[in-house]
């Protein structure tokens, strides 16, 4: 069976997510957000097109706020 692929709502995601996240959006900060996340979503989708073949792709290493590297003093 195939799923049908949703169009992206921004309002619905931050009404979803804002709670979820413990974030409280004011009346007046919410229309400024879901225009974020609208260009958000178009900035993943540039991305997410770019070819990219799976025997290339090199994770970044993990940060670790505080660690200490050469060079660095405690």
């Amino acid at each position: 069976m195939s799923e049908a692929k949703q169009e992206f709502d921004p309002a619905a995601h931050l009404d979803t997510m804002a709670p979820a996240l413990g974030l409280a959006i004011t009346p007046e900060q919410r229309q400024g957000v879901i225009r974020f996340l609208a260009a958000a979503e178009a900035m993943a989708k540039i991305v997410q097109a770019a070819p990219v073949a799976e025997d290339t792709l090199e994770l970044a290493p993990v940060f670790r706020p505080g660690a200490a590297g050469p060079g660095a003093t405690a």
